[in-house]
């Protein structure tokens, strides 16, 4: 699978393009939340944020069936981006991000009423492993106002930063100002229980996911 076309062509900062699907990949299946774009019928562009699961080179992404978003039937544009440090260089124009981000374009196909419950249940455990099982399973009613799409990863871009900062001119190295990356990353705080509902222990599944992202 390549990034092929050219709409998916890197033009801006072009060696920072990745072109090996299995960095994609690595990508996709880190990320949580994708910005999905589409141009409305109206002519107007909308960009939401919306949880996925990348499951066997496609993107799985629920909403709900009364959306604009989902009902559009357009090509959509859906973008991952991990934020993994500021680059703090000595001069404000050369600071920086260090990233790894996917643009993936293409039609949404709509998962079939057969297949739709299998495919939230996928979303689910994606978000948390061991939730299913852990939470009620969705109502006929709720699988009717769902709707389900699954954007295959085969037209796409990639881009990755790391490491320190580039400086604009070898004379800010000389300049009395601190250079360097600040790491970032998302991790898990203890459970808060929300002291509704009957008194329940934090679930083993909830605790090991907080183990995971400490």
């Amino acid at each position: 699978m390549e990034a092929s076309k050219s709409r998916t062509t890197v033009r801006r900062l072009s060696d920072k393009a990745i072109l090996d699907f299995d960095v994609v990949q690595r990508i996709l299946a880190e990320g949580v939340v994708a910005h999905v774009g589409i141009v409305t019928t109206e002519g107007y562009p909308v960009v939401v944020p919306m949880a996925y699961a990348f499951v066997d080179d496609a993107m799985l992404l629920h909403g709900s069936v009364a959306s604009r978003l989902m009902r559009s039937g357009s090509e959509v544009c859906a973008t991952v981006a991990l934020l993994d440090g500021i680059v703090v260089a000595r001069s404000l124009f050369s600071s920086s991000m260090n990233y790894r981000s996917v643009m993936v374009f293409g039609q949404p196909e709509i998962v079939a009423d057969d297949a739709k419950e299998e495919a939230l249940l996928t979303l689910s455990d994606a978000l948390i492993p061991g939730r299913v099982g852990n939470a009620r399973a969705p109502s006929r009613t709720e699988l009717r106002e769902t709707m389900v799409w699954r954007l295959p990863v085969t037209e796409w871009s990639a881009k990755v930063r790391t490491g320190p900062p580039v400086e604009a001119s070898t004379d800010d190295l000389a300049l009395d100002y601190w250079g360097g990356v600040i790491p970032l990353q998302v991790v898990a705080g203890e459970p808060i229980s929300d002291n509704q509902g009957r008194d329940v222990a934090i679930p083993e599944h909830i605790q090991q996911f907080v183990r995971d992202n400490e």
